[in-house]
């Protein structure tokens, strides 16, 4: 090959990445140009539901498009995540992911679609923490001293969680492995009737989800020994972190964020990214997903990214070592 043509060549490539930049950077500026979809794969009503709705009313003020919530609930929402894997990686379809996201990689066997390659992490916008509750009969007051009662009861106490491989099912199996407390595993089917059967002393002792929680803790209902997230409650400020309990690796949160379909242009996922954090960064958006339950945690793309990968791996030691899996 001689040297004109390899400089013709050198010339054209960098001709080709210059052009793909200019047409990457133009597509972000004029995107979007007609309505998306933001697939919720919950029913609505759910906390995820109608976060999914705040956003999509503000995003839709602030991009001139229509943005339509599809909710398409089943199977623990691999089926919904499988659809969006598939969608075309535009930047039209989006999808509300939590953390059974990458949860459920390890509890089945064989999904469609991998967690981490085959979506872009968009925005992590929201946390839902969970209250360890016990039955308020149940003579314990700290999470060591439900820990000391379990062990001196082999075989005799019980815990609920909304199903088979749920968060407060494997915060609970994570919770017994670093601490040796002997509960068994109620799994039912939602979380009403867990916190119901919680309350009335069918079973002694469960993490239930914050929100559900604080109305029940109020009425003396239930006890609340800790919370799952790293830092205290401002509605139950009193109630020590599992860490402050003495169980600094009990640590866990159920956690909502926006990804796409994996191909998505990085100038795209830049724009959604940057305006969705602006979004939760609003005072009035801050205060209606805390009224929804939840607590605001905005995070961008590369960061949201980095915490589902070490999401996906904290996630897979737990299932592993409580053996749960679903079909």
């Amino acid at each position: 090959m001689n040297m004109t043509l390899l400089k013709f060549l050198k010339l054209l490539f960098v001709g080709f990445i210059a052009f793909g930049a200019t047409a990457s950077a133009a597509d972000s500026q004029a995107y979007p140009t007609r309505s998306v979809t933001l697939v919720v794969p919950y029913s609505a009503g759910t906390a995820t539901d109608t976060l999914a709705r705040v956003l999509a009313d503000k995003l839709a003020a602030a991009w001139g498009q229509p943005i339509v919530v599809r909710n398409q609930p089943g199977a623990n929402g691999t089926i919904a995540t499988a659809g969006v894997a598939r969608a075309e990686p535009d930047g039209y379809t989006l999808i509300m992911i939590a953390a059974n996201h990458v949860i459920n990689t390890s509890l089945y066997e064989n999904l469609p679609y991998d967690d981490l390659k085959d979506f872009r992490a968009i925005a992590r916008i929201a946390n839902a923490a969970f209250v360890l509750c016990v039955n308020p009969s149940m003579p314990v007051k700290t999470v060591a001293e439900l820990v000391d009662f379990s062990k001196r009861r082999p075989g005799e106490l019980n815990y609920s969680s909304p199903g088979n491989g749920s968060p407060g099912h494997l915060g609970m199996e994570m919770l017994k492995r670093i601490s040796g407390a002997d509960l068994t595993h109620i799994a039912y089917k939602g979380a009403a009737q867990a916190t119901a059967d919680l309350i009335g002393g069918q079973v002694q002792a469960g993490y239930v989800v914050e929100s559900s929680a604080i109305p029940q803790i109020g009425t003396g209902k239930l006890r609340a020994l800790a919370i799952s997230s790293k830092t205290r409650s401002a509605k139950v400020p009193e109630v020590p972190t599992i860490a402050e309990a003495g169980y600094s690796d009990g640590d866990f949160v159920s956690w909502i964020g926006i990804a796409a379909p994996a191909q998505v242009p990085p100038a795209i996922v830049e724009k959604i990214s940057a305006d969705m954090i602006k979004i939760v960064n609003n005072p009035e958006v801050r205060d209606r997903i805390v009224d929804i339950g939840l607590t605001p945690f905005a995070a961008p793309a590369g960061e949201f990214e980095a915490y589902m990968k070490s999401e996906h791996q904290k996630w897979a030691t737990v299932v592993k070592n409580s053996g749960a899996t679903l079909k």
